[in-house]
């Protein structure tokens, strides 16, 4: 478990007992990833346009080279002995933030649409998603692929990106968030187990999730209610690289075949690994999983404005 400690805001001295008695509805996690200016210029933006509580997840390092918390009064602090994966600084935003939804950002990206009352409304629907994923532009305005469609290609996961589509209403339906940025469900988002901090990489980590919420009968959905830029990047590519964890990943997502309503143990080679699959498949996954991966990519409905 990580090592962090928390420089609470101001008027939430008193933070922990009067969570007892209150719960915000939506709270803001602004992840440090990016520069100094870029933390600072975002961290002035959400505390002054945004009337929500703000957590800002960093390490002591950034911490020591610029004292913010004088600064910025107003927000919490998280504050990490060293640099964790995205979906560890989520894992622990969502222990402490004390909020029924939380949106998590980067420092490195500006919110250009956060239509609050659509984005609540999506989350009270009756099968609302854990997740709703940003439409993403690049740093020439242009909007990235970022719907991801699952897929199996020979022995490897390969989901596919799509368009988002920005002429309907309608959120649609991804197979995770992409750098696990978006507006959370924090309850089921932690019923679901959070992310999987064994896992090193972003974008293995990401899918393990997002399958994950597939596999047991939830969803994550992308809408144009909430959308980013990134002023600094003129594409937006995920790092697929092979990582640390990965085997787990392809352990949980692929080692149940549901036949006739039974889910079934077996190993997918050639990434396989023996500890995820006892402790997590065998004893877990086959007493909660509503469907398996092969099934879920037959079954995904592209339409003509995927």
């Amino acid at each position: 478990m990580s090592s962090y400690r928390i420089i609470y805001r101001k008027q939430d001295l008193g933070r922990r007992i009067n969570s007892l008695y209150r719960q915000d509805q939506l709270s803001i996690g602004l992840l440090d990833i990016g520069t100094k200016e870029d933390l600072i210029s975002q961290l002035e933006w959400y505390t002054k346009n945004l009337n929500l509580s703000v957590n800002v997840l960093l390490t002591e390092a950034r911490l020591e080279e610029e004292p913010l918390q004088r600064d910025f009064p107003d927000a919490t602090f998280i504050v990490f002995k060293s640099p964790v994966t995205t979906g560890e600084y989520i894992n622990v935003l969502a222990n402490e933030c004390y909020s029924t939804y939380f949106l998590a950002v980067r420092s490195d990206m500006q919110l250009i649409a956060f239509d609050g009352e659509k984005l609540i409304e999506i989350m009270e629907m009756r099968e609302h998603p854990v997740v709703v994923s940003p439409v993403m532009l690049s740093s020439d305005g242009e909007v990235s692929p970022t719907l991801r469609v699952p897929r199996i290609s020979g022995r490897e996961v390969d989901p596919l990106p799509f368009m988002p589509n920005l002429e309907s209403e309608e959120p649609r339906l991804t197979l995770y968030p992409v750098m696990e940025i978006g507006l959370y469900d924090r309850a089921l988002f932690q019923r679901l187990k959070s992310y999987d901090i064994l896992i090193s990489g972003d974008y293995y980590q990401a899918m393990d999730f997002g399958v994950r919420c597939f596999l047991f009968g939830y969803s994550i959905v992308i809408s144009k209610a909430l959308a980013v830029l990134f002023p600094g990047k003129l594409s937006i590519i995920e790092d697929k690289s092979e990582c640390m964890g990965m085997n787990r990943f392809y352990t949980k997502a692929l080692s149940i075949r549901r036949i006739a309503g039974k889910n079934t143990p077996t190993k997918w080679k050639p990434y396989f690994d023996k500890e995820a699959f006892v402790e997590e498949v065998k004893k877990k996954q086959v007493n909660l999983q509503k469907t398996d991966f092969m099934t879920l990519c037959q079954e995904w409905k592209i339409d003509e404005e995927a």
